[in-house]
């Protein structure tokens, strides 16, 4: 499988004498290994790990969109499956999976988008999923800090992108989280802000948000709420 992830992720390093029947068959025979390795996970020893690094590298390498709609689907459902359940991922993995799906926003598919940002939506609104902590942006208002910000695994990107996202739907799930974690008040959503670009989820966010005109309407915020009677 990591082999197959290899070849599908640099398509020209088979080298330039591939057959075009064998680039045919090279898609349906990942699809193929994604759907019967995912059925025997539970029961695949030492290759576990080999496996879900292959997901891993397609997520961030394959430029199929069938194909990534695959490795999303399947690595979705074992992301938000509850505790227990099979595969019974652990909870880095559960977090690192996530994280490189979060890779499939740099595609132009639509669909692509919307299924990564139901996995995301769902992670940031079942408290009881395991790994759901390394992944949080921001603890919740109250919680100390260290809860939710320590360790390298981010959802800053996935929760703007939601926020911004085309559906109504999923933009209100995430806005819901949102002001759930970190408060509707103009105060609470600068402190949020701030707080983000001090910690290492500062230039995910930057970057997740750099295809939006946000910048002048923050700077419009920051003055609006400008006490000037205030040092």
């Amino acid at each position: 499988a990591a082999a197959a992830a290899a070849a599908a992720a640099s398509p020209g390093a088979s080298g330039a004498a591939s057959s075009p029947t064998a680039e045919e068959l090279l898609l349906p025979s990942l699809r193929l290994t994604i759907r019967l390795g995912s059925a025997r996970l539970p029961d695949s020893g030492d290759a576990r790990k080999t496996f879900l690094l292959a997901l891993e590298r397609l997520a961030e390498r394959a430029h199929d969109v069938e194909l990534l709609m695959l490795v999303v689907k399947t690595a979705g459902s074992w992301i938000v499956a509850p505790p227990g359940a099979p595969p019974n991922l652990q909870p880095k993995e559960r977090a690192s999976l996530l994280l490189k799906l979060g890779c499939v926003e740099a595609t132009s598919a639509p669909r692509l988008h919307a299924a990564y940002l139901a996995v995301a939506a769902r992670v940031l609104a079942d408290e009881s999923l395991p790994g759901r902590e390394m992944l949080l942006p921001n603890p919740p208002r109250g919680t100390p800090s260290t809860a939710a910000t320590s360790g390298p695994l981010r959802l800053e990107a996935g929760l703007l992108l939601g926020l911004r996202s085309r559906d109504a739907a999923t933009r209100r799930a995430f806005s819901a989280h949102l002001s759930r974690a970190v408060g509707g008040s103009v105060a609470h959503r600068i402190a949020h802000v701030i707080s983000s670009n001090e910690n290492d989820s500062g230039p995910a966010a930057v970057a997740a948000a750099s295809g939006a005109f946000w910048l002048r309407q923050g700077v419009q915020v920051l003055l609006a709420a400008t006490d000037p009677d205030q040092p």
